[in-house]
Protein backbone atom coordinates (compact mmCIF):
# COMPACT_ATOMS: atom_id res chain seq x y z
CA UNK A 1 0.00 0.00 0.00
CA UNK A 2 0.70 3.38 -0.46
CA UNK A 3 2.93 3.27 -3.71
CA UNK A 4 2.07 5.27 -6.74
CA UNK A 5 2.08 1.60 -8.58
CA UNK A 6 0.24 -2.04 -8.31
CA UNK A 7 4.02 -3.29 -7.92
CA UNK A 8 5.13 -1.02 -5.12
CA UNK A 9 4.18 0.07 -1.56
CA UNK A 10 4.60 -0.52 2.39
CA UNK A 11 4.20 -4.23 2.73
CA UNK A 12 0.99 -5.22 4.68
CA UNK A 13 0.48 -8.69 5.61
CA UNK A 14 -2.69 -10.26 7.15
CA UNK A 15 -2.60 -12.51 10.86
CA UNK A 16 -5.56 -13.39 12.50
CA UNK A 17 -8.19 -11.70 10.12
CA UNK A 18 -5.58 -8.39 10.99
CA UNK A 19 -3.45 -6.32 8.56
CA UNK A 20 -0.36 -5.40 9.81
CA UNK A 21 2.55 -4.26 9.10
CA UNK A 22 6.75 -5.57 9.31
CA UNK A 23 9.79 -3.87 11.31
CA UNK A 24 12.50 -3.11 8.73
CA UNK A 25 14.63 -4.96 11.12
CA UNK A 26 16.69 -7.46 9.04
CA UNK A 27 14.73 -6.37 6.12
CA UNK A 28 16.76 -7.78 2.85
CA UNK A 29 16.79 -8.58 -0.66
CA UNK A 30 16.15 -12.20 -0.18
CA UNK A 31 12.51 -10.76 1.90
CA UNK A 32 11.87 -8.32 -0.96
CA UNK A 33 12.13 -11.09 -3.84
CA UNK A 34 8.89 -13.46 -1.97
CA UNK A 35 6.97 -10.69 -1.48
CA UNK A 36 7.26 -10.37 -4.91
CA UNK A 37 7.52 -13.54 -6.15
CA UNK A 38 4.33 -13.84 -4.00
CA UNK A 39 1.86 -10.98 -5.60
CA UNK A 40 3.17 -12.12 -9.06
CA UNK A 41 6.05 -10.04 -9.99
CA UNK A 42 8.36 -13.37 -10.76
CA UNK A 43 10.73 -11.25 -13.14
CA UNK A 44 12.89 -8.58 -12.72
CA UNK A 45 14.31 -7.38 -9.55
CA UNK A 46 12.85 -7.32 -5.90
CA UNK A 47 13.86 -4.16 -4.29
CA UNK A 48 13.60 -3.37 -0.67
CA UNK A 49 12.69 -0.26 0.64
CA UNK A 50 13.46 1.58 4.10
CA UNK A 51 12.54 3.99 6.84
CA UNK A 52 8.83 3.64 5.79
CA UNK A 53 9.68 4.58 2.40
CA UNK A 54 6.21 4.07 1.51
CA UNK A 55 4.39 5.75 4.72
CA UNK A 56 3.25 4.09 7.76
CA UNK A 57 -0.38 3.52 7.99
CA UNK A 58 -1.94 3.63 11.27
CA UNK A 59 -1.79 -0.13 11.84
CA UNK A 60 0.11 -2.57 14.49
CA UNK A 61 3.07 -4.02 13.45
CA UNK A 62 2.79 -8.04 13.20
CA UNK A 63 6.44 -9.20 12.32
CA UNK A 64 9.91 -8.54 12.84
CA UNK A 65 13.68 -9.95 12.19
CA UNK A 66 12.09 -11.36 8.66
CA UNK A 67 14.60 -13.62 7.33
CA UNK A 68 14.03 -15.39 4.20
CA UNK A 69 16.44 -17.34 1.62
CA UNK A 70 14.69 -15.93 -1.00
CA UNK A 71 13.31 -19.45 -2.75
CA UNK A 72 10.47 -19.76 -0.67
CA UNK A 73 6.87 -19.65 -2.54
CA UNK A 74 5.14 -18.16 0.14
CA UNK A 75 6.16 -15.31 2.46
CA UNK A 76 4.45 -17.82 5.33
CA UNK A 77 7.45 -20.20 4.87
CA UNK A 78 10.34 -17.33 5.75
CA UNK A 79 11.28 -17.52 9.38
CA UNK A 80 10.16 -14.31 11.38
CA UNK A 81 9.32 -13.12 15.07
CA UNK A 82 5.51 -12.98 15.36
CA UNK A 83 4.56 -9.92 18.12
CA UNK A 84 1.12 -10.28 19.96
CA UNK A 85 -1.39 -7.99 18.87
CA UNK A 86 -0.43 -6.05 22.04
CA UNK A 87 3.17 -5.93 21.68
CA UNK A 88 2.65 -5.12 18.55
CA UNK A 89 0.65 -1.71 19.05
CA UNK A 90 2.94 -0.79 21.89
CA UNK A 91 5.94 -1.15 19.04
CA UNK A 92 3.97 1.25 15.93
CA UNK A 93 5.13 4.23 17.45
CA UNK A 94 8.74 3.70 17.48
CA UNK A 95 9.14 1.46 14.45
CA UNK A 96 10.22 2.33 11.14
CA UNK A 97 8.43 -0.35 8.49
CA UNK A 98 9.37 -2.61 4.88
CA UNK A 99 8.05 -1.86 1.97
CA UNK A 100 9.26 -3.30 -1.19
CA UNK A 101 9.31 -2.55 -4.97
CA UNK A 102 8.74 -5.00 -7.54
CA UNK A 103 10.93 -3.40 -10.58
CA UNK A 104 9.62 -5.81 -13.33
CA UNK A 105 10.34 -6.33 -16.71
CA UNK A 106 8.41 -5.49 -19.51
CA UNK A 107 8.87 -8.52 -21.59
CA UNK A 108 10.57 -7.36 -25.08
CA UNK A 109 8.50 -8.40 -27.70
CA UNK A 110 10.18 -10.48 -30.07
CA UNK A 111 11.52 -9.21 -33.39
CA UNK A 112 9.43 -12.17 -35.56
CA UNK A 113 7.49 -14.75 -34.79
CA UNK A 114 7.69 -18.51 -35.59
CA UNK A 115 5.59 -19.98 -37.44
CA UNK A 116 1.92 -18.27 -36.73
CA UNK A 117 -1.63 -20.02 -37.51
CA UNK A 118 -2.84 -17.71 -40.64
CA UNK A 119 -6.56 -17.46 -41.07
CA UNK A 120 -8.63 -18.52 -43.49
CA UNK A 121 -11.09 -15.65 -43.08
CA UNK A 122 -7.77 -13.17 -44.98
CA UNK A 123 -8.01 -14.76 -48.06
CA UNK A 124 -7.46 -12.61 -51.34
CA UNK A 125 -7.22 -12.91 -54.81
CA UNK A 126 -4.98 -10.26 -56.35
CA UNK A 127 -1.45 -10.85 -55.54
CA UNK A 128 0.61 -7.71 -55.44
CA UNK A 129 -3.01 -5.25 -55.10
CA UNK A 130 -3.04 -3.50 -51.60
CA UNK A 131 -5.96 -1.90 -49.38
CA UNK A 132 -6.39 0.52 -47.27
CA UNK A 133 -8.98 -0.67 -44.28
CA UNK A 134 -11.17 1.99 -41.92
CA UNK A 135 -13.78 0.14 -39.77
CA UNK A 136 -14.05 -2.68 -41.38
CA UNK A 137 -14.54 -1.19 -44.94
CA UNK A 138 -12.02 -0.41 -47.78
CA UNK A 139 -10.96 3.75 -47.91
CA UNK A 140 -9.52 5.40 -51.01
CA UNK A 141 -7.70 7.89 -48.29
CA UNK A 142 -7.15 6.37 -44.76
CA UNK A 143 -6.39 3.05 -43.11
CA UNK A 144 -4.50 -0.09 -42.06
CA UNK A 145 -2.02 -0.87 -45.47
CA UNK A 146 -2.98 -4.49 -46.34
CA UNK A 147 -1.46 -6.42 -49.39
CA UNK A 148 -1.96 -9.52 -50.97
CA UNK A 149 0.54 -11.71 -50.53
CA UNK A 150 0.15 -15.43 -51.50
CA UNK A 151 -3.39 -15.34 -51.36
CA UNK A 152 -3.49 -13.57 -47.95
CA UNK A 153 -3.77 -10.24 -46.74
CA UNK A 154 -0.81 -8.80 -44.78
CA UNK A 155 -0.52 -6.10 -43.00
CA UNK A 156 3.01 -4.15 -42.84
CA UNK A 157 5.20 -3.66 -40.06
CA UNK A 158 7.05 -1.22 -41.71
CA UNK A 159 6.61 1.58 -44.32
CA UNK A 160 8.92 4.71 -45.95
CA UNK A 161 7.74 7.88 -47.93
CA UNK A 162 8.07 6.40 -51.33
CA UNK A 163 5.85 3.45 -50.53
CA UNK A 164 3.47 5.90 -49.36
CA UNK A 165 4.14 8.16 -52.51
CA UNK A 166 3.33 5.55 -54.40
CA UNK A 167 0.27 4.28 -52.74
CA UNK A 168 -1.45 7.21 -52.53
CA UNK A 169 -1.11 7.42 -56.51
CA UNK A 170 -2.48 4.32 -57.19
CA UNK A 171 -5.61 5.59 -55.18
CA UNK A 172 -6.66 7.84 -57.29
CA UNK A 173 -4.56 10.82 -55.83
CA UNK A 174 -3.39 12.54 -59.20
CA UNK A 175 -2.87 15.77 -57.09
CA UNK A 176 -1.16 13.85 -54.29
CA UNK A 177 1.25 15.94 -52.49
CA UNK A 178 1.37 14.18 -49.12
CA UNK A 179 0.85 10.72 -47.66
CA UNK A 180 0.91 10.68 -43.70
CA UNK A 181 2.30 7.23 -42.33
CA UNK A 182 0.13 6.45 -39.50
CA UNK A 183 1.99 4.04 -37.22
CA UNK A 184 -0.05 5.10 -33.63
CA UNK A 185 -2.58 2.01 -34.38
CA UNK A 186 -5.17 4.13 -35.25
CA UNK A 187 -6.77 1.46 -37.98
CA UNK A 188 -6.65 -1.30 -35.35
CA UNK A 189 -4.52 -4.45 -36.15
CA UNK A 190 -5.34 -7.29 -38.67
CA UNK A 191 -2.84 -9.88 -37.57
CA UNK A 192 0.67 -9.39 -34.85
CA UNK A 193 2.78 -10.44 -37.42
CA UNK A 194 3.16 -9.70 -41.43
CA UNK A 195 3.97 -12.14 -44.06
CA UNK A 196 6.59 -9.72 -45.79
CA UNK A 197 9.75 -7.78 -44.49
CA UNK A 198 9.13 -4.86 -46.42
CA UNK A 199 8.36 -3.44 -49.72
CA UNK A 200 10.67 -0.67 -51.46
CA UNK A 201 9.70 1.69 -53.87
CA UNK A 202 11.82 4.54 -56.31
CA UNK A 203 8.42 6.57 -55.74
CA UNK A 204 8.51 6.82 -59.43
CA UNK A 205 6.14 3.32 -59.98
CA UNK A 206 2.76 3.91 -60.97
CA UNK A 207 1.62 0.53 -58.82
CA UNK A 208 2.76 -1.15 -55.67
CA UNK A 209 3.05 -3.90 -57.20
CA UNK A 210 5.97 -2.76 -59.26
CA UNK A 211 7.98 -2.05 -55.98
CA UNK A 212 10.38 -4.49 -54.52
CA UNK A 213 9.22 -6.71 -52.24
CA UNK A 214 11.28 -8.60 -49.66
CA UNK A 215 9.91 -11.73 -48.39
CA UNK A 216 10.27 -13.45 -44.82
CA UNK A 217 11.93 -16.37 -43.51
CA UNK A 218 9.14 -18.64 -43.24
CA UNK A 219 9.95 -19.68 -39.98
CA UNK A 220 9.80 -16.82 -38.08
CA UNK A 221 7.41 -13.58 -39.79
CA UNK A 222 8.40 -9.83 -38.72
CA UNK A 223 6.03 -9.18 -35.63
CA UNK A 224 3.86 -5.85 -34.80
CA UNK A 225 1.31 -6.41 -32.51
CA UNK A 226 0.74 -2.78 -31.56
CA UNK A 227 1.82 -1.14 -35.17
CA UNK A 228 0.36 -2.43 -38.21
CA UNK A 229 0.90 0.46 -40.51
CA UNK A 230 -1.66 2.92 -41.73
CA UNK A 231 -1.51 5.35 -44.46
CA UNK A 232 -3.38 8.92 -44.82
CA UNK A 233 -3.03 10.49 -48.26
CA UNK A 234 -3.82 14.25 -48.67
CA UNK A 235 -5.10 16.04 -52.02
CA UNK A 236 -3.61 19.20 -52.63
CA UNK A 237 -5.55 22.54 -53.33
CA UNK A 238 -7.17 22.67 -50.04
CA UNK A 239 -5.38 25.98 -49.23
CA UNK A 240 -3.41 28.59 -50.35
CA UNK A 241 0.69 28.12 -50.75
CA UNK A 242 1.81 29.29 -47.49
CA UNK A 243 -0.96 30.46 -45.51
CA UNK A 244 -0.69 29.68 -41.62
CA UNK A 245 -3.50 29.21 -39.13
CA UNK A 246 -4.22 28.55 -35.56
CA UNK A 247 -6.38 25.56 -34.85
CA UNK A 248 -7.83 23.72 -31.64
CA UNK A 249 -7.53 26.64 -29.39
CA UNK A 250 -9.78 28.14 -27.05
CA UNK A 251 -9.86 31.68 -28.45
CA UNK A 252 -8.88 33.12 -32.09
CA UNK A 253 -5.37 33.87 -31.21
CA UNK A 254 -4.12 30.25 -29.81
CA UNK A 255 -3.58 26.81 -30.51
CA UNK A 256 -2.05 24.17 -33.43
CA UNK A 257 0.47 25.83 -35.80
CA UNK A 258 -0.73 24.77 -39.42
CA UNK A 259 0.79 26.03 -42.63
CA UNK A 260 -0.20 25.53 -46.13
CA UNK A 261 3.05 23.75 -48.18
CA UNK A 262 2.28 22.06 -51.67
CA UNK A 263 -1.13 22.96 -51.29
CA UNK A 264 -1.83 20.89 -48.27
CA UNK A 265 -2.24 22.08 -44.30
CA UNK A 266 1.17 20.70 -42.10
CA UNK A 267 1.99 21.18 -38.87
CA UNK A 268 5.21 22.29 -37.34
CA UNK A 269 7.49 19.72 -35.28
CA UNK A 270 8.09 21.38 -31.87
CA UNK A 271 11.74 20.49 -31.94
CA UNK A 272 13.68 23.78 -31.79
CA UNK A 273 10.58 25.74 -31.53
CA UNK A 274 10.87 29.12 -29.36
CA UNK A 275 9.56 32.49 -28.68
CA UNK A 276 11.43 33.64 -31.83
CA UNK A 277 9.57 31.62 -34.17
CA UNK A 278 6.06 32.40 -32.50
CA UNK A 279 6.71 35.94 -32.79
CA UNK A 280 6.77 35.61 -36.60
CA UNK A 281 3.86 33.47 -36.29
CA UNK A 282 1.88 35.98 -34.61
CA UNK A 283 3.13 39.14 -37.20
CA UNK A 284 2.07 36.80 -40.04
CA UNK A 285 -1.20 36.70 -38.65
CA UNK A 286 -1.38 40.47 -37.79
CA UNK A 287 -0.64 40.58 -34.33
CA UNK A 288 2.71 42.10 -34.26
CA UNK A 289 2.32 43.69 -30.81
CA UNK A 290 1.16 40.57 -29.35
CA UNK A 291 3.87 39.01 -26.75
CA UNK A 292 3.96 35.19 -27.48
CA UNK A 293 3.37 32.46 -25.13
CA UNK A 294 5.12 29.20 -26.82
CA UNK A 295 3.47 25.32 -26.31
CA UNK A 296 4.94 22.69 -26.89
CA UNK A 297 4.06 18.70 -26.85
CA UNK A 298 1.23 18.78 -29.20
CA UNK A 299 -0.71 20.97 -26.25
CA UNK A 300 -3.36 21.64 -28.73
CA UNK A 301 -3.49 18.02 -30.34
CA UNK A 302 -1.09 15.97 -32.96
CA UNK A 303 -3.80 17.28 -35.82
CA UNK A 304 -4.28 15.26 -39.00
CA UNK A 305 -2.25 16.38 -41.52
CA UNK A 306 1.43 15.80 -42.06
CA UNK A 307 4.64 17.55 -40.51
CA UNK A 308 6.02 19.31 -42.92
CA UNK A 309 8.66 21.81 -40.91
CA UNK A 310 11.25 20.95 -38.29
CA UNK A 311 13.88 22.86 -36.67
CA UNK A 312 12.86 26.13 -37.45
CA UNK A 313 15.27 28.95 -37.10
CA UNK A 314 13.61 32.35 -37.27
CA UNK A 315 15.54 35.63 -36.43
CA UNK A 316 12.26 37.63 -35.42
CA UNK A 317 12.49 39.99 -38.50
CA UNK A 318 10.77 37.57 -40.98
CA UNK A 319 7.48 38.67 -41.85
CA UNK A 320 6.73 35.35 -42.98
CA UNK A 321 7.40 31.78 -41.26
CA UNK A 322 8.33 30.40 -44.75
CA UNK A 323 11.39 32.71 -44.80
CA UNK A 324 13.15 31.58 -41.56
CA UNK A 325 15.37 28.85 -41.55
CA UNK A 326 14.10 24.87 -41.31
Amino acid sequence: VGGDFNNEGTVEVCFGNLWGLISQDGWTDEDAKVICNQIGYKRGIAQPKYDSFYGKPKKTIHLRNVNCAGDENSFSECTKTRLSLYSGKLEQANTVVAGVDCIYDEPTEPPCIENPDIKPSDACDSSGSFRLMKKGSVSTDEGRFEYCYNGFWTPLCTMDNRLADVACRQLGHTQYSWGAIVESGEFGTLLNYSLIVNITCSGLENSVSDCNLFATDDNCLPWCPHNNVGLRCFDSGDCEEGTIRLVDGIIEQEGRVEICVNQVWGSVCDEGWDKTDAHVVCQQMGHPELEPVVFTGSYFGDGKYPIVYSNLKCGGWENDITECGK
